[in-house]
């Protein structure tokens, strides 16, 4: 094999691991989203249970729940992004 040829799958592999590397920070970020919904809605439940719902969007840990889940769901889409960039650049 030539110097070239031995470049081109070492890039490759690079892209590969990238790849795979990448799709487990989507995983990653995903069980965070998926915990974070999970702890609002335990919230929303004893809230609707006591009749306080209207009393919810004044909770600073409901507020800090909601500020986390959009920011999880902004890193989850940039990852996505990222991930497909890095696909179509390999073709």
């Amino acid at each position: 094999m030539n110097e070239m040829t031995l470049n081109m799958l070492k890039n490759k592999a690079k892209s590969i691991t990238a790849a795979a590397l990448t799709r487990i920070e989507i995983a990653s970020e995903e069980k965070r989203l998926k915990e974070a919904f999970r702890s609002l809605g335990q919230k929303v439940y004893g809230a609707v249970q006591g009749d306080l719902l209207n009393a919810m969007k004044d909770d600073p840990s409901v507020v800090e729940l909601v500020g986390k889940i959009e920011e999880t769901k902004k890193k989850i889409a940039d990852l996505e992004t990222k991930l497909e960039n890095d696909i179509v650049g390999e073709k």
